[in-house]
């Protein structure tokens, strides 16, 4: 396989940053809404909960070649520019108030001082998450290439997929399942390498092993693990678990390979310059696009902005003004090593190397 990034991947990955927006902007949410709409709204939030586990079998897929001939120095290629741009992006949203009203009326520090003694309630959790939530992909995602380089190194390849499963289980139990399998465990299990060992796993293997799917098996993978998940989390809901709090459960990895799999088997679907010159912004975005967004849910609610004229702003203009903001950043001598990590980074993600 050559250098050439794939074009259907790289449209797949343009869909998994809308969906994040889409998850995080919350749509048909909210007393403005009916209980069934707000239902609507949880079924919504499932279906995009396809996006992260697909930048993680994306990211194992590309780089098993280099991880398997040098897993050392791969895995440092990765860390040192994710551990900069999530130190960086961390200190962005732990200076960055989130409630403007309360900021202006009672002070910066009052405002601030809440939100960091949530954090140090629970530092070991805080260490794998950063400033804000979101940031836990990237030490979920080191979590996983740190593990795959260490057994790699120690020629423990057999171990690496029931380690994978293991952590798995053990993070449904602690986590979605903990209502009925009491499982328990040091860090949110979103965390870590409990979701991310896995879902990377599974691309590396694929690539690895040469697995590939007809479009008919992709298709049913998707389609029943899309509806394994809302089964799940209607079920769960007996427990009293909200539907929208779930990051992972036993359909998701069907979810993210059925769609991983027809977008291979598709190279040429979305090639067009557009979708490389917005692909390449995606780790970008991802990282950045809590500003706008909170900046939105401020201005929107000081004009009591709500229901369907609110939703119908949100993820637009949180799109747009992410992309602004990235584009912004590239051209500021002082950040442009932040938006240049995050291009660089994203080109090592996606690019289809073979070991020489």
């Amino acid at each position: 396989m050559s250098n050439a990034r794939i074009p259907s991947l790289e449209m797949g990955r343009l869909l998994a940053i809308l969906a994040v927006i889409i998850i995080h902007a919350g749509p048909f949410r909210g007393v403005a809404y009916s209980e069934g709409v707000n239902t609507l709204s949880d079924v919504i939030n499932q279906i995009c909960r396809f996006a992260v586990p697909f930048f993680f079998v994306l990211t194992g897929y590309f780089v098993q070649p280099k991880l398997v001939k040098n897993p050392t120095k791969t895995f440092m290629h990765y860390a040192k520019p994710l551990m900069m741009i999530w130190l960086a992006w961390s200190a962005v949203y732990l200076a960055m108030p989130f409630r403007l009203d309360v900021a202006l009326t009672e002070g910066y520090l009052t405002e601030r001082t809440g939100y960091w003694n949530y954090l140090l309630q629970s530092p070991l959790n805080t260490l794998f998450e950063g400033g804000l939530v979101h940031l836990w992909y990237i030490p979920g995602l080191l979590s996983a290439l740190g593990i795959l380089a260490l057994l790699i190194n120690k020629n423990q390849q057999g171990l690496i997929m029931p380690l994978a499963l293991g952590l798995y289980v053990w993070g449904l139990g602690a986590g979605s399942y903990q209502p009925v399998m009491e499982g328990e465990a040091p860090i949110f299990t979103r965390n870590g390498p409990f979701f991310s060992l896995l879902m990377v796993t599974a691309g590396f293997e694929m690539r690895r092993r040469n697995i590939s799917f007809s479009n008919k098996a992709a298709c049913s993978m998707l389609i029943v693990g899309l509806a394994l998940c809302l089964a799940e989390g209607f079920n769960l809901t007996r427990y009293d678990v909200w539907m929208a709090n779930h990051d992972f459960l036993v359909g998701t990895p069907f979810v993210a390979l059925g769609l991983f799999a027809l977008l291979l088997n598709h190279p040429n679907l979305g090639n067009t310059p557009a979708t490389f010159a917005l692909s390449k912004r995606v780790l970008g975005i991802y990282v950045a696009h809590f500003v706008p967004l909170i900046l939105l849910f401020n201005l929107l609610g000081m004009y009591d902005i709500e229901g369907p004229l609110k939703d119908a702003l949100v993820t637009p203009l949180t799109i747009v003004l992410s992309l602004g903001l990235v584009w912004l950043l590239e051209k500021m001598p002082i950040t442009r090593f932040m938006v240049q990590m995050t291009g660089d980074t994203t080109k090592r993600l996606t690019s289809a190397e073979t070991a020489k």
